[in-house]
C-alpha cells in the first residue's frame, strides 16, 4: 500500500502540489492497522492504485475536508510551507486519524471528484472541431460528471489563438498549446446532461465541501477557477450509473451531433460497465443517421498526460485529437483538419 501513496505523492509534486505530496508520504506510517480506517484500507476490495480507485487521493481529500470544515485545526501548519518540521508531522497525523477514524472511513468510500475545470479546454477544442466536421450543433452527455461544472463548457473561454467561446467568461482556460489550432466553428450546445454515482449538489454545504476538499490546498488558483465555474450555475448531474444514463439518453433518435464524453473518469468504471458502454455506443452509433461522437480524455497507458480519442459514427471512424495534461495545463493538438 505504501508504494501507492508514494506514487500519488510523486504525481502531486509533478503538478506543483508539494505540500500535499509531503502529507501523502507521511500517511502510511501513521495509519493504525487496528483502526476502522486501517482495516478498510488493508481490506480494500478493488485496486487502490492512483491509476484505479486512487485510495491515497481519497484519504488526502478526507483530511483536507477536516481542515476546511475546521474540525481539525491542528492540520493547518501541515498545509503551510515551512510551518511544521517533518519530525512533528507523524504525531499530528496520528492524532487526527484517531479522532476522526469513522469520518475518514466513510469519506474514502466514494471516488475522488476533482471536477477539474481546466480539462474543459479539450472539450471546447473538440466541440469546435466537431461543428466544423459535421456542420451540426451539439447535445452532450457526460459520464462521471461529479458536480457538473464541465457541462457548461460552452460558457468557458479557451484563450488560445484567436480565442474560443465567450471572451468575457469568468472561466478563462489558458493551457500551453502545442500544434495546430482547431477550426473556429461556433456551435450551440442545446442539451447537456451528465451522470454520476454520487453527484455533488453544490447547493448542499457538505457536497460543496467535498468538491473543495479534492482541490489540493497548495493550489489556490484551482479553487478560484472552480468557484468561477460554480458561479455559472451548472446543471445537477443525474444520480445514475453511466450505462443506465446512456441507455436513457440514446433511447430516442437525435437530430444534432450527440457528444458523449468523459474526462479522467473512465478508470473508475468497472470492467463490466466499460464493456456495456462500449457495446451500447457502438450499436447506437451504427444505427443512427445523425452524428454520434464519443470523446475520451483519459489515461491510456501512454505518456505524457491523457489521450484525447474521438470515435465517430455513422462513419465508424477514430480520430486522435492529441494529448492533454491531466489537469489541463497543456494540450498537444494533432487532429487532422475537418473535411470541407
Amino acid at each position: 500500500m505504501k508504494r501507492h501513496f508514494e506514487r500519488q505523492a510523486t504525481y502531486c509534486s509533478a503538478f506543483g502540489a508539494d505540500l500535499t505530496a509531503r502529507l501523502l508520504r507521511q500517511l502510511p506510517d501513521c495509519i493504525s492497522p487496528n483502526s476502522a480506517l486501517g482495516q478498510r484500507i488493508t481490506n480494500w476490495p478493488g485496486d487502490p492504485a492512483p491509476e484505479a480507485d486512487n485510495l491515497p487521493l481519497r484519504l488526502a481529500g478526507g483530511l483536507h475536508a477536516l481542515l476546511l470544515s475546521a474540525k481539525a485545526r491542528d492540520l493547518a501548519p501541515i498545509y503551510r510551507s515551512g510551518a511544521m518540521a517533518d519530525a512533528e508531522l507523524p504525531a499530528v497525523l496520528r492524532s487526527v486519524l484517531q479522532r476522526h477514524d469513522a469520518e475518514l472511513t466513510a469519506f474514502i468510500a466514494n471516488a475522488p471528484q476533482t471536477n477539474e475545470v481546466r480539462r474543459a479546454a479539450g472539450l471546447v477544442a473538440a466541440a469546435h472541431w466537431l461543428k466544423a466536421y459535421t456542420g451540426c450543433d451539439l447535445i452532450a452527455s457526460e459520464l462521471g460528471a461529479s458536480a457538473g461544472l464541465n457541462l457548461v463548457f460552452d460558457r468557458f473561454h479557451l484563450a488560445v489563438g484567436q480565442g474560443y467561446g465567450p471572451p468575457d467568461s469568468p472561466v478563462q482556460l489558458t493551457p500551453k498549446w502545442q500544434g495546430s489550432l482547431p477550426p473556429a466553428a461556433p456551435y450551440l450546445l442545446r442539451d447537456a446532461q451528465g451522470c454520476d454515482l454520487a453527484p455533488l449538489d453544490l447547493r448542499q454545504k457538505q457536497d460543496l465541501l467535498r468538491l473543495h476538499a479534492y482541490i489540493w490546498a497548495d493550489q489556490p488558483e484551482r479553487r478560484a477557477r472552480t468557484d468561477a465555474a460554480i458561479s455559472l450555475n451548472p446543471p445537477l448531474p443525474k444520480k445514475s450509473s453511466a450505462i443506465e444514463f446512456l441507455r436513457q439518453r440514446l433511447a430516442a433518435p437525435w437530430s444534432r451531433c450527440h457528444l458523449i464524453y468523459s474526462t479522467v473518469a473512465w478508470q473508475y468504471f468497472s470492467k463490466e460497465e466499460k464493456s456495456q458502454i462500449t457495446e451500447l455506443i457502438t450499436t447506437r452509433g451504427a444505427e443512427s443517421q445523425a452524428p454520434l461522437a464519443w470523446l475520451r480524455i483519459e489515461a491510456d497507458g501512454k505518456s505524457p498526460g491523457a489521450g484525447m480519442r474521438l470515435d465517430l459514427w455513422p462513419e465508424q471512424k477514430r480520430i486522435e485529437l492529441g494529448r492533454m495534461d491531466f489537469h489541463g495545463r497543456w494540450i498537444t493538438w494533432t487532429a487532422p483538419k475537418p473535411r470541407e
